[in-house]
Protein backbone atom coordinates (compact mmCIF):
# COMPACT_ATOMS: atom_id res chain seq x y z
CA UNK A 1 0.00 0.00 0.00
CA UNK A 2 3.04 2.17 0.67
CA UNK A 3 4.27 1.57 -2.58
CA UNK A 4 0.96 2.70 -3.99
CA UNK A 5 0.94 6.03 -2.35
CA UNK A 6 4.09 6.83 -3.21
CA UNK A 7 3.91 6.32 -6.74
CA UNK A 8 0.48 7.74 -6.36
CA UNK A 9 2.59 10.85 -5.79
CA UNK A 10 5.38 11.08 -7.85
CA UNK A 11 2.56 10.71 -10.69
CA UNK A 12 0.58 13.55 -9.55
CA UNK A 13 3.70 15.55 -8.78
CA UNK A 14 4.81 14.46 -12.96
CA UNK A 15 1.60 15.44 -14.01
CA UNK A 16 1.26 19.02 -12.46
CA UNK A 17 4.40 19.46 -13.75
CA UNK A 18 3.99 18.91 -16.96
CA UNK A 19 -0.28 20.26 -16.85
CA UNK A 20 1.36 24.40 -17.49
CA UNK A 21 -1.29 26.65 -19.56
CA UNK A 22 -0.26 27.05 -23.49
CA UNK A 23 -1.47 30.07 -24.44
CA UNK A 24 -1.15 31.56 -28.45
CA UNK A 25 2.03 28.27 -28.74
CA UNK A 26 3.62 29.90 -25.28
CA UNK A 27 4.02 28.63 -21.87
CA UNK A 28 2.02 30.70 -19.95
CA UNK A 29 5.17 31.19 -16.90
CA UNK A 30 4.27 30.17 -13.31
CA UNK A 31 6.42 28.78 -10.59
CA UNK A 32 9.77 28.10 -10.23
CA UNK A 33 12.50 30.21 -12.87
CA UNK A 34 16.32 30.28 -13.20
CA UNK A 35 17.83 32.43 -15.19
CA UNK A 36 21.55 32.81 -16.87
CA UNK A 37 22.78 36.01 -18.12
CA UNK A 38 26.16 37.12 -19.71
CA UNK A 39 26.60 40.89 -20.16
CA UNK A 40 29.13 42.69 -22.61
CA UNK A 41 29.76 46.06 -20.61
CA UNK A 42 30.83 49.13 -21.31
CA UNK A 43 32.53 51.28 -18.41
CA UNK A 44 31.24 55.09 -18.29
CA UNK A 45 34.21 56.25 -16.52
CA UNK A 46 37.72 55.60 -18.21
CA UNK A 47 36.48 53.42 -20.77
CA UNK A 48 37.14 49.68 -20.74
CA UNK A 49 35.03 46.91 -21.31
CA UNK A 50 34.04 43.96 -19.02
CA UNK A 51 32.19 41.25 -18.97
CA UNK A 52 29.31 39.62 -16.62
CA UNK A 53 27.45 36.64 -15.61
CA UNK A 54 25.01 36.14 -13.24
CA UNK A 55 22.22 33.26 -12.09
CA UNK A 56 18.99 34.33 -10.91
CA UNK A 57 16.73 31.78 -9.20
CA UNK A 58 12.91 32.81 -7.23
CA UNK A 59 9.26 32.44 -8.63
CA UNK A 60 6.53 33.69 -10.83
CA UNK A 61 4.23 35.42 -8.62
CA UNK A 62 1.52 36.28 -11.36
CA UNK A 63 2.62 35.78 -15.11
CA UNK A 64 3.75 38.73 -15.22
CA UNK A 65 5.52 39.32 -12.36
CA UNK A 66 9.32 37.28 -11.73
CA UNK A 67 10.72 37.65 -7.99
CA UNK A 68 13.96 35.79 -7.10
CA UNK A 69 17.50 36.27 -5.86
CA UNK A 70 21.03 35.84 -7.36
CA UNK A 71 24.80 36.24 -7.73
CA UNK A 72 27.06 37.21 -10.29
CA UNK A 73 30.64 37.94 -11.33
CA UNK A 74 32.03 41.17 -12.82
CA UNK A 75 35.25 40.38 -14.40
CA UNK A 76 36.62 43.91 -14.17
CA UNK A 77 40.55 44.60 -16.18
CA UNK A 78 42.77 42.49 -13.61
CA UNK A 79 39.96 42.21 -10.47
CA UNK A 80 36.73 40.41 -10.18
CA UNK A 81 33.50 41.55 -8.25
CA UNK A 82 30.83 39.32 -6.79
CA UNK A 83 27.00 40.73 -6.73
CA UNK A 84 24.54 39.23 -4.97
CA UNK A 85 21.14 40.73 -5.25
CA UNK A 86 17.32 40.61 -5.30
CA UNK A 87 15.53 40.79 -9.06
CA UNK A 88 12.62 41.79 -10.24
CA UNK A 89 11.33 41.00 -13.92
CA UNK A 90 8.28 42.47 -15.26
CA UNK A 91 6.60 40.83 -18.97
CA UNK A 92 4.39 43.14 -20.34
CA UNK A 93 2.58 40.48 -22.76
CA UNK A 94 3.10 36.70 -21.91
CA UNK A 95 0.87 35.58 -24.03
CA UNK A 96 3.09 36.37 -26.93
CA UNK A 97 6.51 34.65 -28.20
CA UNK A 98 8.21 38.28 -28.14
CA UNK A 99 7.48 40.34 -25.42
CA UNK A 100 9.38 43.43 -24.14
CA UNK A 101 10.35 43.25 -20.26
CA UNK A 102 11.94 45.41 -17.88
CA UNK A 103 13.93 43.71 -14.72
CA UNK A 104 15.74 45.68 -11.73
CA UNK A 105 18.45 43.72 -9.41
CA UNK A 106 19.57 45.77 -6.27
CA UNK A 107 21.99 44.46 -4.03
CA UNK A 108 25.62 44.64 -2.83
CA UNK A 109 28.82 43.81 -3.86
CA UNK A 110 32.34 42.86 -1.97
CA UNK A 111 35.45 44.97 -2.26
CA UNK A 112 37.04 45.28 0.92
CA UNK A 113 33.23 45.40 2.74
CA UNK A 114 29.73 45.66 0.83
CA UNK A 115 28.62 48.28 -1.14
CA UNK A 116 25.82 49.08 -3.38
CA UNK A 117 24.91 47.49 -6.80
CA UNK A 118 21.96 48.01 -9.10
CA UNK A 119 21.04 47.67 -12.27
CA UNK A 120 18.55 47.92 -14.84
CA UNK A 121 17.59 46.54 -18.17
CA UNK A 122 15.03 46.74 -20.47
CA UNK A 123 14.76 44.00 -23.81
CA UNK A 124 12.99 41.32 -25.20
CA UNK A 125 12.08 37.55 -24.22
CA UNK A 126 11.77 34.88 -26.76
CA UNK A 127 9.29 32.33 -25.58
CA UNK A 128 8.64 28.37 -26.75
CA UNK A 129 5.80 26.52 -26.06
CA UNK A 130 8.05 24.69 -23.35
CA UNK A 131 10.15 25.57 -20.35
CA UNK A 132 12.21 27.80 -21.99
CA UNK A 133 12.99 32.09 -23.33
CA UNK A 134 15.77 33.36 -24.57
CA UNK A 135 16.15 37.05 -23.81
CA UNK A 136 18.41 39.94 -25.32
CA UNK A 137 18.48 43.64 -23.24
CA UNK A 138 19.86 46.79 -22.83
CA UNK A 139 21.65 47.50 -19.29
CA UNK A 140 23.04 49.71 -17.31
CA UNK A 141 24.88 48.68 -14.05
CA UNK A 142 25.07 50.99 -10.61
CA UNK A 143 28.51 50.24 -8.40
CA UNK A 144 29.67 52.77 -5.57
CA UNK A 145 33.04 54.06 -6.52
CA UNK A 146 35.50 52.85 -4.26
CA UNK A 147 39.40 53.82 -3.79
CA UNK A 148 42.11 51.14 -4.45
CA UNK A 149 45.57 51.72 -2.26
CA UNK A 150 48.98 50.35 -4.34
CA UNK A 151 51.62 49.62 -2.30
CA UNK A 152 55.23 49.20 -3.86
CA UNK A 153 58.49 49.68 -3.30
CA UNK A 154 60.19 52.82 -4.87
CA UNK A 155 63.86 52.61 -4.31
CA UNK A 156 64.85 56.54 -5.23
CA UNK A 157 63.08 56.60 -1.56
CA UNK A 158 64.29 53.44 -0.82
CA UNK A 159 61.36 52.67 1.38
CA UNK A 160 57.08 51.60 0.13
CA UNK A 161 55.47 54.05 -1.37
CA UNK A 162 51.32 53.78 -1.74
CA UNK A 163 49.34 55.23 -4.93
CA UNK A 164 45.35 55.30 -4.08
CA UNK A 165 42.99 54.88 -7.45
CA UNK A 166 39.22 55.61 -7.84
CA UNK A 167 37.30 52.18 -9.54
CA UNK A 168 34.25 53.42 -10.96
CA UNK A 169 32.72 50.10 -12.66
CA UNK A 170 29.60 51.80 -13.45
CA UNK A 171 28.59 50.82 -16.85
CA UNK A 172 26.17 50.24 -19.99
CA UNK A 173 26.00 47.41 -22.04
CA UNK A 174 24.68 44.35 -23.54
CA UNK A 175 23.05 41.18 -22.19
CA UNK A 176 21.55 37.84 -23.54
CA UNK A 177 19.77 35.16 -20.71
CA UNK A 178 18.38 32.36 -21.04
CA UNK A 179 15.48 31.35 -18.75
CA UNK A 180 14.40 27.52 -17.73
Amino acid sequence: MKKILVSLLFASMAFSANAQDVVNGVRVPSGYQGHIEYSNLFYLKGGGTAMDLSTTHGFYYTPNMFVGIGIGVHAAPGDAFVPIYAAAKYIFNYKTKVSPTLQMKMGSFFSEGAKTYGDLSFGLRFASDRDFAFSIQACASYYTPFDVVDEYWDSGLGMYATTTTRMNLSSVGLRLGIEW
